[in-house]
């Protein structure tokens, strides 16, 4: 009995609604399975929300037992921040409660987050990511020179110079090279989108025939 409910059960049930997903996208049964994938979709959904949030707070006890254990003083400032935009974002979403006043309901507290907090670290660690590129590449070559060493530091050197030129007329000067890293770039870029998209569609199938069984571990 309890091999059927963990692990019989949940394969019949994902395979059952990755078929019926699937079938939804087919010309001739989209309109007749539209309203049941929007369903199912949505349940999905609140499943990962869920995952989502049991992660969050698993994450949080991490830290603070590591703050605990005094292993690491950044646990604290890791748990009070992430508390406290977890706390802001919660309350700026029920702003329409009747028992919250208008003049607090309307603060932009997950606009100022976002354009206070998170998009600065994401530029800041955008501008540091070429930095310890080139780093690596230094440190590549010192310990293992070979052809692909030495094209990963040229290649790091390059998109250097190419991006933070030193005056105008440089800049126009590297604008051709600038294009062609860029090209190439997107290339490489476009080629990882799609061993993605064929690892998605790959790790489905196995899920979906229950080659794989995920949700029952």
């Amino acid at each position: 009995m309890r091999r059927i409910i963990t692990s019989v059960a949940p394969t019949v049930i994902t395979g059952i609604a990755g078929i019926l997903v699937l079938l939804s996208f087919v010309p001739p049964l989209v309109e007749a399975l539209a309203g049941l994938r929007t369903i199912l979709i949505n349940i999905a959904i609140i499943v990962a929300s869920i995952a989502l949030l049991l992660g969050f707070g698993r994450l949080l006890n991490w830290h603070w037992l590591r703050f605990r254990q005094r292993r690491s003083g950044y646990s604290l400032i890791a748990f009070i921040v992430a508390l406290l935009v977890f706390l802001a974002l919660s309350f700026e979403r029920v702003q329409n409660w009747p028992n919250v006043s208008q003049a607090v309901a309307n603060l932009p507290l997950g606009n100022m987050v976002f354009g206070f907090v998170i998009a600065p670290i994401q530029g800041s660690l955008g501008a540091l990511l070429a930095i310890f590129l080139a780093a690596a590449a230094v440190r590549m070559a010192r310990r293992h020179r070979t052809w692909g060493t030495l094209w990963f530091l040229v290649s790091a050197v390059i998109v250097l110079i190419t991006q933070i030129p030193p005056t105008q007329a440089a800049a126009d000067i590297l604008q051709p090279i600038r294009d062609l890293f860029n090209a190439i770039a997107m290339g490489g870029l476009r080629g990882l989108l799609l061993g993605v998209a064929l690892g998605t569609m790959a790790v489905a199938f196995r899920v979906l025939f229950a080659i794989d069984r995920p949700q029952s571990e």
